[in-house]
């Protein structure tokens, strides 16, 4: 866990940059095991936030979110490769979120 070093404008581009984050994080475990022999099918990364995830998948257009750019266009590059699978989830199934609020 780590404190975000950014200040963001919205709760979207706050998920965003946890999932780019967790994403991160990710892809290094994800390397150590395969370079060990160990194929990994798509990590699950679930979010809570529909805005996030539908700009991820490309069902939401952004106007005006240059900062957010980089990472969802990260993360969407790495999802389409498959090595991410990123769904939503309602935020009462996510017990880490409670501690946010």
């Amino acid at each position: 866990c780590q404190i975000l070093k950014n200040v963001l404008a919205s709760a979207a581009e706050a998920e965003l940059s946890a999932m780019f984050e967790n994403v991160m994080m990710g892809i290094i475990v994800r390397s150590i095991l395969m370079d060990l022999g160990h194929m990994q099918p798509p990590t699950p990364v679930r979010t809570d936030n529909t805005t996030a995830h539908g700009i991820v998948h490309d069902t939401i257009k952004q106007i005006r979110s240059r900062t957010m750019d980089m990472r969802f266009h990260f993360i969407r590059d790495r999802m389409l490769q498959g090595q991410f699978h990123i769904y939503w989830d309602a935020g009462v199934n996510n017990l880490a979120d409670y501690y946010t609020k």
